[in-house]
């Protein structure tokens, strides 16, 4: 991994064979960052996505276990029980231009990944809810 830094925000490219959410992880936390977005690109050679079905309460998982292009990757970090959570989505598309979107659970940098990553002032954090069955974010009105 490399980086440079802009005040409170980061350019960070991935090399091949990093796991994103880890190496994002790890990055923040070696930065006190705990609260921010992230927005990139890039190539993977396999990825775990999922939709979450409401009514289930659960991810519906898809694996892709060849090399896709990531033309999207959009979240944000905040805490979530006391840890550094990434919540990332991604769209990926094989070589027959093939879309498959969704929760990003896993992914492996194939060639690069170009990662912009913007720090907040403050703490966002996540709280349960019951109705969802989700960690929301948990925003006070001012």
């Amino acid at each position: 991994m490399q980086s440079k830094q802009f005040g409170s925000q980061f350019v960070v490219r991935l090399e091949t064979g990093e796991e994103i959410i880890a190496a994002l992880k790890q990055f923040c936390l070696a930065r006190g960052i705990s609260s921010g977005w992230v927005m990139g690109i890039g190539a993977v050679s396999r990825a775990t996505i999922g939709i979450f079905e409401l009514a289930a309460r659960e991810y519906r998982y898809v694996e892709l276990t060849t090399n896709h292009e990531m033309t999207s990757l959009v979240g944000n970090i905040s805490i979530l029980d006391g840890e550094v959570f990434l919540h990332l989505h991604a769209t990926f598309s094989d070589l027959d231009g093939q879309v498959r979107s969704g929760h990003l659970f896993s992914a492996v940098i194939s060639a690069t990944g170009e990662i912009f990553l913007g720090a907040l002032n403050g703490i966002l954090e996540r709280k349960y809810s019951a109705e969802s069955g989700m960690g929301l974010l948990a925003l006070e009105n001012t």
